[in-house]
This record gives C-alpha cells, sequence and structure tokens, in this order.
C-alpha cells in the first residue's frame, strides 16, 4: 500500500512541475503567435493601402492634365481635394497629399511632362494586447508606447496624362 501512495507523489509533484513549466511558456508562445497575427494585420492594410494608393493616384493623373487650372509653369493643377474624396470612400481615415513633379521636356508637344507623387497615410489600429505594446513603440511606429496606432504610409508616382492637341 505505501508503493502505491509513493506513486501517488511522484505523479502529483509531476503534474505540479507541468504546471508551473505551462504557465512559464504560455505567455511567451501567446506573445509569438499574437506577434505574428499582428504582423499578418499590418501587411493586409499595407496592401491595402498600396493598392488604393495606386488608384487614386491614377484617377489623379487621368484628370490633373486636363483641368485648365495650372499651378507653377504650366503644371497640372493639384487634384488633392479629388483625390481625398476618393480615397475617404475606400479607406475613411487615410490621409493623402500630392504634388506634381516635372520630369522631361517633350520636345515634339513643347511642354513639360510631369509625374504626379501621391502620398497616403493611414493609421492601422493594432488589435491584440501585448504586440500593442510591443509594435506601438517609438522605434517601431514613431508613436508612444501603448497609444494603439501605427502609421503606414504608401507613394505612388505616376505619369500625368496630358492631351496631345489643346
Amino acid at each position: 500500500m505505501s508503493a502505491v501512495r509513493g506513486g501517488q507523489k511522484r505523479r502529483r509533484s509531476r503534474l505540479g512541475q507541468v504546471t508551473v513549466e505551462v504557465l512559464l511558456v504560455l505567455p511567451i508562445f501567446l506573445l509569438v503567435v499574437f506577434s505574428i497575427m499582428e504582423i499578418g494585420h499590418m501587411a493586409f492594410w499595407s496592401i491595402v493601402l498600396n493598392h488604393a494608393t495606386y488608384e487614386v493616384a491614377r484617377l489623379g493623373s487621368l484628370t490633373a492634365g486636363s483641368n485648365p487650372g495650372t499651378s507653377r509653369a504650366g503644371a497640372p493643377s493639384n487634384v488633392s481635394g479629388r483625390m481625398q474624396g476618393w480615397m475617404s470612400q475606400v479607406i475613411k481615415d487615410a490621409t493623402i497629399t500630392s504634388q506634381s513633379v516635372p520630369t522631361t521636356f517633350d520636345r515634339q508637344a513643347g511642354r513639360q511632362n510631369y509625374d504626379l507623387e501621391v502620398t497616403a497615410r493611414y493609421p492601422v489600429r493594432l488589435v491584440f494586447p501585448l504586440s500593442n505594446i510591443l509594435f506601438s513603440s517609438p522605434m517601431v511606429c514613431r508613436q508612444g508606447p501603448g497609444n494603439g496606432r501605427c502609421y503606414i504610409t504608401a507613394k505612388i508616382r505616376m505619369p500625368v496624362e496630358q492631351p496631345l492637341y489643346k
């Protein structure tokens, strides 16, 4: 009978050892799993923002050259207001800035060519609590720790389509 009790004591001590090991390893394991999921979440929004910025820049480059208003030295007019409206239909909190960048001079048409450079910025809301603290540190997102947001940017450059004859 004493041999049976000795075996039960050993089993209980092993169960206690397993419980302690699980309690030590589980938080680290969950941090790794949730961090991988958070990186996937940020990658998803990065892809969405890049695609939306590309489409908005494409629409902006098509309409910038046909506008009668021009800025410096015949540059196409800035269509940031319209592009912001288009972007807010796709991604509500994203902000757009744009500028016309001169490229090459077209001797055939006798005018300067321009590219429309569009930069979009979006605050990604971090989802998981522990990875929220880890990823919202100043080194990663350049924001205060624990604020729950990380800003991602997308920059696209599109040639402005101008009519050949006016």
